[in-house]
């Protein structure tokens, strides 16, 4: 199969092609699928969660507090501190793979900067490579970048320097902590994310935004997070996600 360029369009999730892991069982059913899941109380780790039941999979989630998770035959959770190395064996210990959309929001009155991506990164590195399933997808930001030539003015001089520098400086530590290691990971680099249905029209890139694409529907995000639990098309690569304009304008007027 061809290298994908700038430009690969999304799948949508039903009946989405897949490349099976070589790990599983040759007769393994799509249904047997297990994962672990942190960050799963936020608005993508819902998402993520959601969608992957919906698959009929099963799904083990580390969580401080249930939140707004309601019961479900395949769901477990497993409560605790995320950054914690035991909850974290627990929580990934017989999965297939760790999805993880932990996420820092900077308020207006709290600290600028944050090291949870670095930390859960290495703390994921360090429990998997001893045990536990190979597979890694890790979101981090299309914002990463410093020159992305399709990153907005306003955004890349103003938003950024202002109020996000903080953050990303830290996703581009857990990146570097993830390619260093010799898991199966993929880093995962939305743009803008939003609340808006699942469109399926979602384009990939292979590291800058794709072109008049700078947002995205959390449902699309984690369609295509699952997809890479059993695809190895973006595997060591950091698959760049952004919803053309059109496309996100289309769903919603569907919706």
């Amino acid at each position: 199969m061809p290298r994908p360029t700038d430009g690969v369009q999304g799948r949508a999730t039903t009946g989405a092609a897949r490349s099976p892991r070589k790990a599983r069982r040759a007769d393994a059913r799509i249904d047997d699928v297990r994962i672990a899941v942190f960050g799963a109380t936020g608005k993508t780790g819902l998402q993520v969660v959601d969608q992957a039941l919906g698959r009929g999979w099963s799904v083990v989630a580390a969580v401080r507090h249930p939140g707004p998770l309601t019961e479900h035959d395949g769901l477990t959770l497993v409560e605790g501190d995320v950054l914690d190395p035991s909850v974290v064996a627990r929580t990934c210990d017989g999965s297939d793979a760790v999805l993880s959309s932990l996420g820092f929001r900077r308020h207006l009155r709290g600290p600028s900067a944050t090291t949870l991506y670095s930390d859960s990164a290495r703390t994921f590195v360090d429990v998997l490579s001893r045990s536990g399933p190979r597979r890694l997808v890790l979101v981090t930001s299309a914002g990463v970048e410093h020159d992305d030539p399709a990153e907005l003015w306003p955004y890349r001089h103003l938003v950024k320097p202002i109020w996000l520098d903080g953050g990303y400086d830290d996703m581009r530590r857990a990146e570097d902590v993830v390619r260093a290691s010799d898991l199966d990971w993929v880093l995962v680099r939305p743009g803008r994310l939003t609340d808006g249905p699942a469109t399926g029209r979602f384009v990939v890139s292979p590291r800058f935004r794709p072109e008049h694409a700078n947002s995205m529907s959390r449902a699309d995000l984690a369609a295509f997070m699952l997809d890479q639990v059993e695809d190895d098309t973006w595997l060591r690569r950091t698959p760049t996600l952004g919803t053309p304009r059109d496309a996100g304008h289309d769903a919603a007027h569907a919706g």
